[in-house]
Parts: structure tokens; C-alpha cells; sequence
């Protein structure tokens, strides 16, 4: 199958007693949270269990949600307690213990022992309001499902092709970011053909060691007056790739002053320049899921949705693994993509 029906998906998710309310914008990057709520989808799918949205306070929006950049493809709900009950699954005890041992303190603890609360009144305060048992973010599991089968929709398969059905089926921009999208395309004169790679800076530097450009851009083997489109959150990693590859055709949707991705200072940033900010990042994945090839990294949120989109395309390469190492990569938590990363040559 190389397309979902969104009105088949749509029939089959109504169709479904048991529900969730999956919220999506909770703590993470943009594409971090999109990769989150495929899984949290297939989940569903799998089990039988419909999938509605709250989205209206996600730390991408300006108190929309979903709706402000993509078409809609399930019903949402607006309840405000989402706000404080619906996040995503608590790490085990044993990740906990890991932590706490790495940041030598008991705090961890607490915090899990505190959430651990809110979601036992989560799930009173669900009950209470929809007058049934309803599934919340916290109840998908870490592990994404390795076999996808819905006979209803015609799927059986792997994890990443099923991924990919869902997420191309979600991934619907609404008319004013399409329009954006062609206007950034026309003032940065892309050409049909272009090469794309994601240079990420910023916070990801306490998460995993950062990869340099100019290691991504030769990953590519580009030739001279070639068009490549870089993904970037720092400006001046942007000038260091037109240092590097002068005689290269470079275009980024980056701004001068950006100095690299926080997410935390991000989520305090006015309605409008999030908007903004969030709208290139939009554009710049859909104009990489649709370039001639890819660079990205395993441990960066855009990259691994591209590439769980694109794992087949031979052009797309990751920096940090084997190209064949990547599908069984995809699968693996941030923590242990983020030591093959550091331990890839």
C-alpha cells in the first residue's frame, strides 16, 4: 500500500468503543512530537482504540493547535485538564535509577512519584468529565510496535512502512503554510532539483556529541553549482557551509539571529515569532521530504521523521550510522541512538 485513505482511516478510528485522547505539543521539539503521535496512532490502530486529539495548549501553537498548520485528520477535544494530566509515558524505574545515578540526586524520584499522582487524578478527572474509561498519552508504551496489522485498512506491516502511511497521511498543510512554503521557495530561487541536509546546534549538544557541516555536505558528494537546502537552528553553521562549499548552491530558511535551538527559551517566545518559527521548520521538512537526497542525523527530531519517511531511498543517508544499520536504528530510544552516534567513525 502506497497511500492511506484519510476517509477509510477515518470510518475505521470512529468505528472503534475504546478511546484515547493523545496530546500532542507536550515537551518536546516540534518533529519530536509529530514522531511521538505517529506511534501513539499505530497504537491505536492495532488495538482497536480511537484516537482523539488535544492540542489546543501544544508548545508549537498559539492556542489553536493542530488545526493552525495542518488539516484536521481526527476529532478533537478542548477540555482544559489535559493540560495538566495528558503528557507522555513516565521513563521505567530502572531509566529513573539511571538518571539519578548520573545526576548524583533523588530528584528524579520525586518527579516520577509526583506524576505518578497527577495521572492516578488524571484518570479520575477523565472518568468524571466523559463518564467513561478514556486511554491517555502516558498509556502508550515506550517500545513502538515492531508488526502492524489492520485488515480493515489493508495494512500488514513493519513498523516503519506502516509509520510511514499514517504520517504521510497527517502531514496535509494547511492552504496559508502551502502558500508561505511557495514563497520562501520563490525568494530563495530553489530549483527543482536540490540536495537537502539538517546541521543541527543548539540544546541537542546535552543530549549527544553535534556533527559538523562540512562532514554532513560531503556525505552527499555533491558537484560544483549543485542546489542543496540546509535545515538549520544556527546561522553561523549556515555561513560556515558557504565557507566550506563555495561553489555550492546553499539556501537555508535559517534567520540571521538565530544562534541556535533552546527549547525551553523557545516555549517563552511570543505567540507570533513562534509561529513564524514553527512555520519555517514546517516548510523546510516538506521541502527535504521532498529533495533528490538526505543527510540528517539519528538523534535530531526532523531528520529521523524524514527518514523514517524516506528509510527506503537510497539517497538518504544517515551521518551517524550504517545506511544499513538505519531501519533497525529508527526504532531504538534517544538514549541508545544517541551512543551509536557518538561511537560512529
Amino acid at each position: 500500500m502506497d497511500k492511506l485513505n484519510l476517509v477509510s482511516y477515518q470510518q475505521v478510528n470512529k468505528s472503534f468503543t475504546k478511546r484515547m485522547v493523545y496530546r500532542v505539543g507536550v515537551d518536546c521539539g516540534f518533529c519530536a512530537e509529530m514522531n511521538y503521535m505517529v506511534d501513539a496512532m499505530l497504537y491505536c490502530l492495532v488495538h482497536h482504540i480511537k484516537f482523539q486529539l488535544y492540542s489546543k495548549d501544544a508548545n508549537f501553537g498559539t492556542g489553536i493547535g493542530w488545526s493552525e498548520y495542518f488539516l484536521p485528520f481526527c476529532e478533537e477535544v478542548h477540555e482544559n485538564f489535559h493540560s495538566k494530566y495528558n503528557y507522555h509515558k513516565l521513563p521505567s524505574w530502572l531509566s529513573i535509577l539511571r538518571i539519578c545515578r548520573s545526576q548524583k540526586s533523588l530528584g528524579p524520584v520525586a518527579w516520577k512519584i509526583k506524576k505518578t499522582i497527577m495521572t492516578f487524578i488524571g484518570r479520575c478527572v477523565s472518568y468524571k468529565t466523559y463518564g467513561e474509561k478514556v486511554l491517555l498519552a502516558q498509556d502508550v508504551p515506550l517500545e513502538p510496535i515492531r508488526w502492524c496489522t489492520v485488515p480493515e485498512l489493508g495494512i500488514n506491516g513493519d513498523y516503519l512502512s506502516t509509520f510511514n502511511l499514517l504520517a504521510r497521511m497527517v502531514w496535509r498543510l494547511q492552504p496559508e503554510i502551502l502558500n508561505k512554503e511557495e514563497t520562501y521557495k520563490m525568494n530563495l530561487s530553489l530549483p527543482p532539483i536540490y540536495s537537502g541536509a539538517q546541521i543541527r546546534g543548539g540544546d541537542k549538544a546535552s543530549e549527544t556529541k553535534l556533527i559538523d557541516g562540512k562532514t554532513h555536505i560531503e556525505k552527499l558528494n555533491l558537484h560544483d553549482d549543485d542546489s542543496l537546502f540546509i535545515l538549520t537552528d544556527d546561522y553561523r553553521l549556515f555561513l560556515q557551509a558557504i565557507e566550506d562549499f563555495p561553489k555550492l548552491k546553499l539556501s537555508t530558511l535559517c534567520q540571521e539571529d538565530e544562534k541556535g535551538y533552546y527549547h525551553k527559551l523557545f516555549c517563552q517566545k511570543d505567540f507570533q515569532s513562534k509561529k513564524e518559527a514553527i512555520t519555517r521548520l514546517i516548510v523546510s521538512v516538506d521541502l527535504l521530504l521532498s529533495s533528490s537526497s538526505f543527510v540528517g542525523s539519528i538523534t535530531t527530531g526532523p531528520s529521523v521523521f524524514i527518514m523514517k519517511l524516506r528509510y527506503n531511498d537510497p539517497k538518504v543517508l544517515p551521518i551517524d550510522c550504517s545506511k544499513d544499520e538505519l531501519p533497525a536504528v529508527l526504532l531504538l530510544p534517544l538514549r541508545l541512538r544517541a551512543i551509536i552516534s557518538s561511537k560512529h567513525p
